[in-house]
């Protein structure tokens, strides 16, 4: 009965494709991850973000797009000009050092913390580390 096996000058090429296929694997699992995780961001940052006078279109423009080099979680529309005024405050028309400043509303930053952690966490629980 002849014994199954893989003869030594195979060994290396099945060695590499076991690994391109682990690899493969992987990486198919962190975009997945990173899917779910961004797309409850943009829908945490729609829920969170300050929804003005008008029509809440800044809330509303929140959106992940995707490209070669990753995700990309902004605000569209124009909306994107106002990201960093309502995170961190800003200096209102009328000027004066105590009447006309706007106060900040935080919301980006707490999303992305919370965000980034449940990534890891996830990537952590998913590839049993």
């Amino acid at each position: 009965m002849p014994r199954e096996g893989i003869r030594p000058e195979k060994l290396a090429f099945e060695i590499e494709k076991q690994l391109k296929e682990y690899t493969d694997e992987i990486k198919e699992t962190v975009w997945d991850i990173a899917m779910d995780v961004s797309e409850d961001a943009v829908k945490r940052l729609k829920e969170e973000s300050p929804k003005g006078r008008q029509s809440g279109k800044y809330a509303k423009s929140w959106a992940r797009t995707t490209d070669r080099n990753g995700i990309i979680i902004h605000a569209g529309r124009g909306e994107y000009r106002l990201t960093h005024l309502l995170e961190k405050g800003h200096a209102l028309k009328r000027g004066g050092r105590k009447v006309g400043k706007s106060p900040a509303y935080p919301h980006i930053e707490k999303v992305e913390k919370e965000c980034v952690e449940q990534y890891v966490e996830e990537i952590e629980r998913r590839l049993g580390q």
